[in-house]
């Protein structure tokens, strides 16, 4: 099982369902330099600064196992991330490109 597979079930992740019936997972990790999101069945890993509430989009790269991302998946996913952050860690989160 990989880490990303271990964080997809694990329960300390905070979950939400959007209205459409999407699910997702959000999770600071270790010392608060990564993030864990989840969108339904995709997840990643990307580089946060959670002392100063940054999310680093050039991090955002890929969902596991699968190719880059576009820059308009990207962007969505970003915007997600900045979202769900809001709800569950920070409301006062920035993006830095």
């Amino acid at each position: 099982m990989s880490v990303i597979e271990k964080w997809m079930n694990d329960p300390t992740v905070s979950r939400y369902e959007d209205e459409h019936g999407n699910k997702y997972g959000i999770r600071v990790l270790g010392r608060g330099e990564n993030l864990f999101f989840q969108e339904n069945d995709k997840a990643l890993v990307c580089v946060i600064d959670a002392v100063h509430s940054v999310v680093f989009e050039k991090s955002i790269k890929n969902w596991e196992g699968e190719k880059r991302m576009s820059k308009g998946e990207r962007s969505r996913v970003s915007e997600l991330i900045m979202k769900y952050y809001k709800k569950a860690i920070n409301e006062n989160v920035t993006l830095s490109s």
